[in-house]
């Protein structure tokens, strides 16, 4: 591959990247603003661990658990448990924040003072919040050392080697 297909294949790697490390880092904000989001009381209606299962025949567990809460003078819904919870091939997780919130368990709900329909039950940075920006810096980190090195390795790999002289063997000629 010619150097200027490996630098575009790259320069995608670094785009993908810094939108998954720019969408993770906006959770991740949105998720420290939300310890000083007001709060209102409010009840878990539903709750249960639902499956989606992938193209590839992998199954993803998550808790779905939904509620509602008394904000700006309507009853508003929201499933959010925690900012940057995402579901995972261990349904042991999904269960776990389930027991954590059955049905008719009454919860305190921070609440996004201008658009009171964005709620969370756990405000704060959660341990998976962690998870997109990390992953989005692998892939913009391995754009970046491809775009660099790329044509360094190509350029080796072309240039032909020069055969070295040798001095004529006497009894030849």
């Amino acid at each position: 591959m010619k150097p200027t297909g490996i630098r575009l294949f790259s320069s995608i790697f670094i785009l993908v990247g810094g939108l998954i490390v720019f969408f993770g880092l906006k959770t991740m904000k949105t998720a420290s603003d939300s310890t000083h989001w007001p709060t209102a009381a409010g009840k878990v209606t539903s709750s249960s661990v639902i499956s989606e299962h992938g193209d590839k025949g992998g199954i993803t567990y998550k808790a779905e658990v939904l509620y509602e809460y008394h904000a700006n003078g309507q009853t508003q819904l929201s499933n959010e448990v925690a900012y940057g919870s995402y579901g995972s091939s261990n349904p042991s997780h999904a269960q776990n924040t389930v027991n954590q919130y059955p049905k008719g368990k009454k919860v305190t709900v921070h609440y996004f003072p201008a658009d009171p329909t964005k709620a969370v039950l756990e405000p704060g940075i959660s341990s998976q919040a962690f998870f997109l920006p990390g992953f989005g810096s692998v892939f913009f980190l391995v754009g970046c050392a491809v775009f660099y090195f790329a044509p360094k390795i190509t350029q080796r790999q072309t240039t032909p080697e020069v055969p070295t002289p040798t001095k004529p063997d006497p009894k030849i000629g």
